[in-house]
């Protein structure tokens, strides 16, 4: 076989090779705000804290947790829920997902704890809407 069939038979297989392999798509980390307050609710409610910690378990490792406080101008039914992430951006799933129930009485403050499911959670999402409940 010539030196110019090597070179040629080298460049289909390398061609086949490289259209069989998977490609990774680009993993494009999005910028999002830790609150999510939807207008429907907005003007009925202030979060006037949000913090968060890390805090250590028994065995090793710690959690994120967050604490957030809610001040009510007037009687307000309301959901709130809270998106956990890893480091790169993905969503941890917890037990126990979805929204939660509160109600906030004029002028109360209110305040609400949760914990990340997983140590490798780094970030998060705190969402609050109107009770959608009838």
């Amino acid at each position: 076989m010539s030196r110019m069939m090597q070179l040629a038979v080298l460049i289909l297989v390398t061609s086949l090779l490289g259209a069989c392999a998977p490609l990774q798509p680009e993993r494009e980390v999005v910028q999002r705000d830790d609150l999510r307050v939807d207008p429907e609710i907005g003007g009925f409610v202030t979060v006037t804290e949000l913090l968060e910690k890390r805090i250590d378990m028994p065995g090793g490792g710690d959690l994120l947790k967050i604490q957030f406080a809610v001040q009510a101008y007037q009687d307000t039914l309301m959901e709130w829920a809270v998106t956990w992430f890893d480091a790169e951006g993905m969503v941890v799933p917890g037990v126990g997902e979805g929204y939660r129930p509160a109600r906030v009485l004029p002028n109360q403050t209110r305040f609400f704890t949760a914990t990340a499911p997983h140590e490798k959670v780094v970030s998060y999402q705190l969402h609050l809407r109107e009770d959608r409940e009838p």
